[in-house]
């Protein structure tokens, strides 16, 4: 609670993220609610039906699609996860950015109504949000804050060089971004979907899909029929989202970082791991569960060859953020580094930062919240930091300044 006009106000704090909408009250550790950025959408005019055939595409930069102001959206844990015929996929964050603000105001109020019950950003995009606040929610006072700098309150740092790694890779203190976890996925679809010298290539088809299966032997071809009755109905971006779901649950299962840098003894003296797919197939990943993970830091040359635009690697992004920051201030940075977001969750991940920081600064110190929601929602908990104090409301737009001055205090404000 603090104090505006003699009154007491409680200040909601709202985080739009790449994976999830995070909403609660200043001053609480967790979000009260938590709900998937991916929705289902289906448009209202039109046939928007896709087939469901071929393979999904292997380029991590493909181009997102508007939804449709008009369309009826499924939000919420069962939105996109549950089968409906015609389906498409949807989420208006992209590379840390929102890019389509039409499904904006329905997330917030499924979070904040439905669910609560009660970064990095444009300018354009801060000003819309602020919009969206005052005149659709009609909110008493505004205030958007840095993301990074978030992450560095919820990490008790007054400087720090802020590591965030979701969908879109965002470095600050020099602003620096990389679409580092994209390639990371695509790379591991690639190794599950492509054959070996020990194995076929992997099925990467949802349980919503499978009618039943058998239980198989490891490595041995899954036993499964579909559901033949749905195929006809399923659109393309709703069958790519599952596919991307079942890959990133094998990286979170299955995938790790060598914490030396890679050798292929090392990886291979590492325990395989079992994973099981929806499908019933069933293997052991021993050396190519490490693959993954050594993306983050280093591309192969023939990787390089194959793309010559690879997003840059976490030691090429910290090398830039550090020469745009002034000299005196690099080795303080060095000393104040959080880590942060879901996907710096890797096993390993944080051993081999530090090993490939420490070639080249002297006094490295890391600080990686071992509590995973620390980690993942680093942002959130830092507004509710900043939300709680009695200086807050010093910060913030109240709804006076907004219809007096309009858009230009947004930039003027939140800085």
């Amino acid at each position: 609670m603090v104090n505006y006009g003699g009154d007491e106000v409680s200040a909601l704090v709202l985080d739009i993220g790449s994976s999830s909408v995070r909403a609660g009250y200043a001053g609480d550790d967790i979000p009260k609610a938590i709900i998937p950025s991916f929705y289902g959408y289906k448009a209202t005019t039109g046939d928007g039906d896709v087939q469901m055939s071929g393979n999904a595409p292997e380029n991590f930069e493909s181009t997102p699609k508007q939804t449709p102001s008009d369309a009826k959206l499924y939000l919420g844990q069962n939105g996109p996860s549950i089968w409906r015929e015609g389906m498409e996929i949807g989420n208006p964050v992209r590379d840390a950015l929102i890019f389509d603000f039409n499904p904006v105001p329905a997330l917030i109020s499924h979070a904040l109504v439905d669910v609560m019950r009660p970064a990095w950003n444009t300018p354009a995009n801060r000003e819309r949000m602020a919009e969206i606040m005052f005149e659709e929610f009609h909110v008493p006072a505004f205030y958007i804050a840095n993301t990074g700098v978030l992450n560095a309150f919820a990490a008790g740092k007054g400087s720090a060089l802020v590591i965030r790694l979701v969908d879109g890779f965002v470095l600050r203190k020099g602003l620096v971004s990389s679409a580092l976890p994209k390639l990371v996925q695509a790379h591991a679809r690639h190794i599950l979907s492509n054959p070996t010298q020990t194995r076929r290539g992997i099925e990467l088809l949802p349980h919503q899909l499978i009618a039943n299966k058998l239980p198989v032997e490891p490595g041995a071809l899954p036993k499964f029929s579909l559901r033949e009755d749905r195929i006809p109905g399923t659109t393309e971006s709703w069958r790519v989202w599952c596919e991307g779901r079942e890959v990133e649950e094998w990286i979170q299962s299955v995938a790790g970082v060598l914490d030396q840098g890679w050798n292929d003894q090392a990886a291979a003296s590492r325990p395989p791991r079992q994973y099981e797919f929806p499908t019933g197939y069933n293997m052991y990943f021993g050396p190519e569960r490490y693959q993954v993970g050594e993306q983050f830091f280093f591309h192969s040359p023939q990787l390089v060859a194959q793309n010559p635009n690879l997003p840059k690697n976490i030691p090429t992004l910290l090398s830039e953020s550090l020469r745009a920051c002034d000299p005196d201030l690099r080795q303080v940075l060095m000393g104040n580094v959080v880590l942060t977001g879901g996907g710096s969750l890797f096993p390993g991940f944080a051993d081999r930062l530090e090993a490939e920081l420490s070639r080249n600064f002297p006094h490295v110190k890391i600080h990686a919240p071992g509590n995973p929601i620390e980690r993942r929602y680093g942002g959130w908990l830092g507004g509710s930091i900043l939300a709680s104090l009695g200086t807050f409301h010093q910060l913030w737009i109240s709804r006076e300044e907004w219809q007096e001055h309009g858009k230009p205090i947004v930039g003027q404000r939140c800085k």
